[in-house]
């Protein structure tokens, strides 16, 4: 699922003309599903594999350079604050701070590859964070919140 999700997203326009590269993260609903749903081995393992195979398919292999770090750190994050704050915080929050997290990787990387210091359009990419970031943990609690127990467990 978070492939296809990923593959549909990569032929959709960016989210803000003023973000470049900026997307939905459609493909972090499933991310984010697996950690809550299944556990974070699980979801390790769909990060990884959606970001290989995706690189792979959409014949783009240095994508894997800002991708893989950038959803390994999210991830990373996003399960430290669920084992140690939730319910304390939300699923949305939860999003959020995974995609600012992911936003910030993605730039530190970027600067480090092309010897250019890029944190100055970090602002524009928070912008698409609290977007994106809020959308998928607004689908993830809704998915949570409907999706029938004996189906997950």
């Amino acid at each position: 699922m978070a492939l296809l999700m990923y593959i549909i997203e990569s032929m959709l326009p960016p989210l803000l003309s003023f973000a470049p590269g900026a997307k939905m993260g459609l493909s972090n609903v499933i991310t984010l599903l697996a950690l809550i749903l299944l556990g974070y081995i699980d979801a390790y393992i769909v990060l990884i594999l959606r970001c290989v195979l995706g690189a792979l398919i959409a014949g783009n292999p240095g994508s894997l350079l800002y991708s893989l770090p950038a959803g390994l750190i999210s991830l990373s994050v996003m399960l430290l604050l669920y084992i140690f704050l939730v319910p304390k915080i939300s699923i949305m929050a939860l999003s959020f701070i995974g995609a600012v997290f992911h936003n910030i990787t993605q730039l530190a990387v970027a600067s480090l590859i092309t010897s250019t210091n890029l944190m100055a359009i970090l602002p524009l990419m928070l912008s698409a964070s609290v977007i994106a970031g809020l959308f998928v943990g607004i689908v993830a609690f809704l998915v949570v919140k409907f999706l029938p127990e004996k189906i997950y467990t």
